[in-house]
């Protein structure tokens, strides 16, 4: 009995649709030290996951989830789910949903995240010459 009552919990969460703010995250208040922008722009990009799905959208197509997907090897569903709603959120992706069936939703870089690819090319260029050893 406590396993259908649980069963059936589960299909109801999943059933949920996930709201996506869109909302940007607004900038701290106070910038008394010259970190704070870092620190801004960290909690916007940082983390694993985040500068590689901007890398993947930087061409400015809307990729579909799975084609997102395939292009970042080893991300996990939940991981993929979770960055792709923290970037919405932060203004540097657009999620687009349409109202079809079966359901579709594309995923494409904002004005906002295309300005971070030229520093994200300069990060590209020095990894580069740190692997070849210069």
């Amino acid at each position: 009995m406590k396993k259908d009552k649980y069963k059936k919990k589960k299909r109801e969460k999943k059933a949920q649709p996930i709201a996506v703010p869109v909302e940007k995250t607004p900038p701290p208040a106070e910038t008394e030290t010259s970190l704070k922008p870092l620190e801004y722009a960290l909690s916007v990009v940082g983390g694993k996951w985040k500068i590689r799905i901007l890398w993947t959208l930087r061409g400015g197509e809307s990729l579909r989830y799975g084609e997102i997907k395939q292009q970042i090897f080893s991300i996990t569903d939940m991981m993929l789910s979770q960055s792709l709603r923290e970037l919405a959120a932060s203004g540097m992706i657009v999620r687009r949903q349409f109202q079809q069936i079966p359901p579709k939703v594309e995923y494409c870089i904002t004005q906002n995240g295309l300005d971070l690819i030229p520093t994200l090319e300069s990060l590209y260029e020095w990894a580069l010459k740190q692997m070849k050893g210069e």
